[in-house]
């Protein structure tokens, strides 16, 4: 059967293990033709998983509260790092002396924006200080929140650890690191895996055979970790590089080949974002977006 799977962003190391099972026949064992499109924008993905043009897409689990649709079905969380906010070690003095900052993101809006900047405050309220949201602009930018941090930025909102921490190691940033550990907050920096809900319900088998194929992929990842990296060049034809060498080492280690249709694992999430004031989506409908 023809499948297609749109991305969150760009084509990147998060996505191994759809790459992986392409390369190694998994998804063709099943029988599974399956085509890997990149979005042109962030939603892209979601909105054409709505309207039933993709069977799958992955997303951050964020989106599946912030863009709840009664035909989301996540299959679950098969990636997770740590992630949120990025900030120049400078940056702690700015805020301590009320100063604006101003934050470098690829998503814009209401919701992110809140999100980040609750991050934030939280952040800091360990340490005793006050933040105003009107201390902190973000500015619509690209995903490369090191760059732009390099350019002026004073931090940079929903970035990855295994991407842009290893890639700020390797230019030498001292930063600070806003994640849930370090903030408080309900972990969202991962990638879920979405159907269709309509298209599950009527192609279970296929559903299924495609979740085993995902599974195998991250097995033999875990198994092969200089096999997988191979695959990863190959497949995208990136010069290899030290930087890219260490993130996809990184990334190796975030993957989960046990991942499933979890409510409870996702519920602190939708949690996090009711008690910040960004969602009314109670639990019971929160709840038919999973198989368990």
């Amino acid at each position: 059967m023809k499948l297609k799977l749109a991305f969150e962003w760009f084509l990147n190391p998060d996505h191994l293990p759809f790459l992986v099972g392409l390369h190694k026949g998994y998804f063709e064992n099943y029988g599974l033709d399956l085509e890997l499109i990149v979005p042109d924008e962030h939603y892209d993905g979601l909105d054409e998983l709505i309207e039933g043009n993709i069977q799958f897409a992955t997303n951050e689990p964020l989106h599946l509260i912030e863009q709840f649709d009664e035909k989301f079905l996540s299959l679950g969380t098969y990636f997770e790092t740590k992630g949120g906010v990025l900030l120049k070690k400078e940056t702690y003095e700015k805020v301590k002396n009320g100063e604006m900052i101003t934050i470098t993101t690829p998503v814009s809006n209401d919701v992110t924006n809140t999100i980040g900047y609750e991050i934030i405050r939280r952040y800091f309220e360990k340490e005793g200080i006050d933040v105003s949201r009107g201390q902190v602009h973000f500015e619509p930018n690209g995903f490369e929140h090191i760059k732009y941090m390099k350019e002026g930025a004073d931090g940079g909102w929903l970035y990855f650890y295994n991407f842009e921490g290893i890639e700020a190691q390797h230019e030498g940033m001292d930063l600070l690191y806003l994640d849930a550990q370090t903030s408080g907050f309900a972990n969202f920096s991962a990638l879920d895996l979405f159907v269709n809900k309509d298209f599950y319900h009527a192609n279970e088998k296929v559903c299924k055979d495609f979740d085993a194929a995902v599974k195998e992929s991250i097995r033999f990842m875990n198994a092969n970790p200089k096999e997988a990296m191979d695959i990863y060049y190959d497949h995208t034809k990136e010069a290899k590089s030290a930087l890219m060498d260490d993130i996809l080492r990184a990334t190796l280690e975030c993957f989960d080949e046990n991942y499933s249709s979890n409510y409870a694992q996702s519920l602190p999430i939708l949690e996090f974002f009711r008690e910040i004031g960004i969602t009314a989506l109670d639990d019971e409908r929160f709840k038919t977006a999973f198989l368990h």
